[in-house]
């Protein structure tokens, strides 16, 4: 819940309507986009809705890693098994990156796209 609170606080500092400090830079902030209020809407929505898919990633996450856990305790290791359970989740992870950076591709023009790519690492999933 804790990080969910930063998670808005910060999306909701980079929809300020106050000028952007080149060289100052809030991690998740947006104001440097100089976005438009159609892509405000469209981009609140997109992270409205990437929000509640990453709750649901975290859920699932945390019970494949239980998963994980149990192929580990076992008294042989099945490596098969505890690679595929693996793969999957990384392959869900990278579904949900790859949609969300998508969508936020399609609302920005190209000038927006390179000022965004500067800070694509703090929208990775980890």
């Amino acid at each position: 819940m804790r990080w969910m609170m930063i998670f808005l606080l910060i999306v909701g500092l980079g929809f300020c309507d106050e000028e952007y400090e080149e060289g100052f830079h809030i991690p998740k902030d947006l104001s440097y986009l100089h976005l438009t209020k159609e892509q405000k809407l469209k981009l609140k929505k997109i992270l409205k809705e990437h929000r509640e898919v990453l709750e649901k990633l975290h859920k699932k996450e945390e019970s494949v890693e239980k998963e994980l856990e149990k192929f580990f305790l076992q008294d042989r290791f099945d490596k098969r098994a505890f690679f595929k359970k693996n793969l999957e989740l990384k392959r869900e992870i990278a579904r949900t990156e790859s949609d969300f950076f998508e969508k936020i591709h399609s609302i920005l023009d190209k000038n927006q796209r390179k000022k965004f790519i500067k800070y694509l690492e703090e929208w990775e999933i980890e």
